[in-house]
């Protein structure tokens, strides 16, 4: 090797040694989110009037049925809708956490009444910011086009779903049926009042239910939405 071969090998290696930690910092920038570990969140919108179930029990069986997904978030913003079809999800939630078991949260944005509320009381947690509009759990859970005249049928009609609906809430919020006068007969509370009555577990925005969901399904890296 001549004199001019080693100045160049050297300067080549002084070179390597230098750029070396540039090109190193630069592949992990580009590479290393590749390769993090990362857990997927189903994540459901329940907004409106609910008048089908078809869409959200759709969604529901497709997360819970996905080993990839850890947990699910519902994001209500809900006004109610028909007895019917707010049951309908709700027996759905309960009956696939039974059979798929993973963390399932509601977070409710504005509104959640009604029926809407009796779906976010089949989940493992209820969060809300304070303003939020919450309750309304009353007789007029159940609309009924009047094919009847006879007013005392339809009222006793309109009170056995009111029952139905105050003790499936009571079951999975785990309140007494003796105190539906503090939470239910038709009632409207802020997401504070909620909270202080047990109709709520948090108050809080997405960044609770980041953390309570990371808790419960024992996440240590990030969450990637689905």
């Amino acid at each position: 090797m001549t004199l001019s071969d080693s100045i160049k090998t050297i300067l080549l290696c002084a070179l390597l040694i230098y750029t070396a930690p540039i090109i190193i910092e630069y592949i992990k920038k580009q590479y290393t989110p590749f390769f993090e570990l990362r857990t997927h969140i189903g994540i459901i919108n329940i907004n409106g009037t609910l008048t089908n179930s078809y869409h959200h029990v759709a969604e529901l069986h497709a997360f819970f049925k996905d080993s990839h997904i850890k947990g699910i978030v519902i994001k209500m913003d809900c006004l109610g809708g028909c007895a019917g079809t707010c049951q309908s999800i709700f027996h759905e939630i309960r009956h696939l956490k039974r059979e798929f078991p993973k963390p399932i949260i509601t977070l409710i944005e504005n509104n959640c009444i009604a029926g809407g509320y009796l779906i976010a009381s089949a989940c493992d947690s209820i969060i809300a910011p304070e303003s939020a509009v919450i309750g309304n759990i009353g007789p007029n859970f159940l609309t009924i086009n009047e094919l009847s005249h006879d007013e005392t049928s339809l009222n006793l009609i309109r009170e056995n779903a009111y029952q139905q609906l105050t003790k499936l809430i009571a079951l999975t919020r785990k309140l007494p049926l003796t105190t539906t006068s503090q939470w239910a007969d038709g009632q409207l509370f802020t997401g504070h009042q909620a909270l202080s009555i047990g109709l709520i577990n948090e108050v809080g925005s997405m960044c609770t239910v980041i953390k309570t969901i990371k808790e419960k399904a024992l996440i240590e890296g990030d969450i990637e939405w689905v």
